[in-house]
């Protein structure tokens, strides 16, 4: 089977990524609405949705705003989503980490979509693949914000990996986009001297 074209390999993983991109922004949704009526319940003392949302005390001597707990729930089903301290930072970085996940998919999706036309050197590629590069390059340095400043979380091994993997994809993306210009411009130029 061949790697780039039309019914390739490309075309498949574009229609994963595409999978994983919708599912991504409907698991976002969802999340952002069960924040929303968890901060309702929160604030009024109300029990909206107590099937999807548990919230209550946290066991043990845990100061505010660690002293309240969340356990959402996927709809029609007791399988757990999501849990932890009910808290400002938690819904920025749970809100943070899905955003970054829906545009990483949504560009893999449209850059494999790309690489499955007829055409592989095209102004558009060159384009996503330069905003993907940024956004990877950018999530690094944010995500270290985030832990450090918003969590005062040490720094720990798994902080420092899972940056460095986002920078170093986004420098061989940016890389990956000056090649493609290359090639597009080469393509241009045998195109015109035909």
């Amino acid at each position: 089977m061949k790697l780039l074209g039309q019914k390739s390999i490309s075309t498949g993983l574009s229609y994963l990524f595409l999978f994983l991109f919708i599912f991504l922004l409907l698991h976002t949704l969802y999340m952002s609405f069960l924040f929303g009526v968890s901060y309702y319940n929160h604030s009024y003392s109300e029990n909206l949705l107590p099937e999807v949302i548990e919230m209550g005390k946290s066991k043990g001597n845990y100061s505010p705003p660690f002293d309240v707990y969340f356990i959402f729930k996927y709809p029609f089903s007791n399988q757990q989503m999501m849990m932890g301290f009910f808290t400002k930072q938690t819904v920025m970085f749970h809100s943070f980490q899905n955003i970054f996940f829906c545009l990483f998919f949504y560009f893999l999706y449209k850059i494999f979509t790309q690489l499955s036309s007829q055409r592989l050197f095209t102004e558009k590629i060159i384009k996503q693949l330069k905003t993907f590069s940024i956004i990877n390059i950018l999530y690094a340095p944010l995500y270290f914000f985030i832990w450090l400043y918003l969590f005062n979380a040490h720094l720990d091994s798994s902080m420092l990996i899972t940056c460095f993997i986002f920078f170093f994809l986004g420098i061989t993306m940016y890389f990956t986009s000056a090649f493609f210009k290359r090639g597009y411009q080469l393509q241009s130029e045998n195109d015109l001297t035909i």
